[in-house]
């Protein structure tokens, strides 16, 4: 059951009057202006490459300099883990090794 606060039915204010005749008109929805079918998705997708185009516009694109400096820090980076991956995996395997098949 719904609580009294929920059923409540907002009342018009004061100052604005409302006619029997516009209570009892029904709204309806004004209908759309009908467009051929196969002209729509033709125009949705020339928007589409059109936005694109706008968004690579707004863009800012590294310089030369930076890309070269960018590109050899993720290098350097995944060297070093690389490196330290590798470690870490040959001194478990060893471990492993001596440890638990009693050392080969």
């Amino acid at each position: 059951m719904a609580n009294k606060e929920q059923t409540k039915v907002l009342q018009p204010k004061n100052d604005v009057k409302v006619t029997q005749e516009k209570k009892s008109q029904p709204v309806v929805a004004k209908p759309k202006k009908s467009q051929p079918q196969a002209a729509q998705p033709k125009k949705r997708r020339f928007t589409f490459f059109n936005d694109i185009i706008g968004e690579l516009r707004k863009v800012v694109w590294p310089t030369r300099q930076e890309t070269i400096r960018l590109t050899l820090i993720v290098l350097g980076i995944c060297l070093i883990m690389g490196a330290f991956l590798g470690a870490m995996d040959y001194g478990f395997s060893e471990l492993v090794a001596k440890v638990l098949l009693g050392g080969k």
